[in-house]
């Protein structure tokens, strides 16, 4: 079963095959930012209140804004693709920016590619790919961003993106046999107490999908089409698992806030064909519509460091022979609502560590998928920009080390 390369991380990518100028390039006109859709509820429109912004730490300072890694392919084929880094100056400060720097990695990139996944304290990323030209084993691999080393901790047939536990003390995985078996595991980052977590869980549901962490625990729903039934969590330390909260929303996929206070979920009426996006709290109670859309599809879905903010993207026509994507923010309040980005497909939204900017991944631009910046604070949105940072590549899965 082996896996080709893949541009984006859900959607497919239809790249231009017009090259556009190489190396240091002037800023691209900014998208419009267009007027409200009028899919919107009207309750939906009304702004109220400025959002809580999150305070910086020093000013200009790496911590701040943090770091951007992402993948170069490039368009006209023949070259290899590789895994760069972005300085935070080019975020604030374009014109002292840094040129890009290339990061060595032990393999060669050739089947699909996610994006590294940073542990909180930004110290570590997880990654999983294998080095093997069959594309099997795959190995989960710890990424040191000082030393610039890389460590294989697992080795399965095939493993999923992973993810980190809040405290840094985990990581957590789904694996696959590739004869429709599954499993889940955790792993210290030392590559000690590896086991498999998803033993407890009912075997009606399987196979289960992994959403993230809650605190200590791994969230965990069934992935069996118009499965209904509970969103279960389970411990880390010893693979128990309890139902979150009884719910039939087990297809939609609930978002953990930073602060672990509330979940964030896309609530879709198969019938009106009605999405609501809703924030709850933990245990299910309170759960209030912040944004309704009519038609179309809402991926993805991301919040704030401060948990403060939640921004996603609407798609209006995915279908389409002309898909068009929206980019909006909100208070989780549901105060706010604010287009920030429009533009044809979205792979990733990633915020800033310090929630000052938005990170929007473009895969299907006129020029091909690049990356773009939307200072919150004036919604001015930017090309990102870097010296050898060129648009004769196609930049892609990117992550924000904090």
């Amino acid at each position: 079963m082996k896996r080709i390369i893949a541009l984006t991380l859900i959607f497919l990518t239809a790249c231009s095959t017009t090259p556009t100028p190489a190396s240091y390039f002037d800023l691209s006109p900014a998208p419009e930012i267009p007027a409200m859709d009028s899919t919107l509820e009207p309750s939906s429109q009304a702004p109220v209140d400025s959002p809580v912004a999150t305070q910086s730490a020093i000013p200009g300072s790496v911590p701040e804004t943090g770091e951007l890694y992402f993948f170069l392919q490039p368009r006209q084929g023949g070259g290899a693709i590789e895994l760069v880094k972005v300085s935070s100056v080019c975020v604030y400060d374009p014109v002292n920016c840094p040129p890009v720097e290339k990061i060595s990695v032990p393999f060669a990139f050739t089947f699909t590619i996610n994006a590294l996944s940073w542990s909180r304290d930004g110290k570590y990323a997880a990654f999983s790919y294998s080095n093997n030209s069959s594309g099997t084993p795959t190995q989960l691999w710890l990424f040191d961003a000082e030393a610039k080393t890389w460590k294989a901790l697992a080795e399965f047939p095939y493993i999923d993106p992973p993810f980190w536990s809040p405290d840094g003390a985990w990581i957590a995985f789904r694996t696959q046999n590739g004869y429709g078996g599954e499993d889940v595991f955790v792993i210290r980052r030392d590559g000690t107490e590896l086991k498999s977590i998803s033993a407890d869980l009912p075997e009606a549901g399987r196979p289960y999908i992994m959403d993230g962490w809650y605190t200590e625990n791994v969230i965990m729903r069934s992935a069996l089409p118009g499965a209904e039934g509970s969103i279960y969590l389970v411990r880390a330390a010893n693979g128990q698992a309890r139902p979150m909260f009884e719910t039939l929303l087990t297809k939609a996929q609930f978002i953990a806030s930073p602060d672990a206070g509330f979940f964030a979920y896309d609530d879709y009426d198969y019938n009106s064909q009605g999405h609501s996006v809703k924030v709850m709290e933990p245990d299910g109670a309170n759960a209030r519509t912040i944004a309704q859309f009519t038609g179309g599809s809402i991926y993805p879905m991301i919040w704030s460091p401060d948990s403060s903010l939640i921004a996603f993207n609407y798609y209006g026509n995915l279908t389409g022979a002309s898909p068009s994507a929206e980019v909006y923010i909100i208070h989780r309040t549901g105060k706010d609502l604010k287009s920030v980005y429009k533009g044809n497909t979205v792979g990733r939204l990633l915020f800033s560590p310090n929630g000052k900017y938005l990170l929007v991944e473009e895969t299907t631009s006129a020029s091909g998928g690049h990356l773009f910046l939307v200072d919150l604070a004036t919604s001015n949105v930017s090309i990102l920009q870097a010296p050898g940072l060129s648009t004769d590549y196609d930049w892609y899965a990117p992550s924000w080390r904090p």
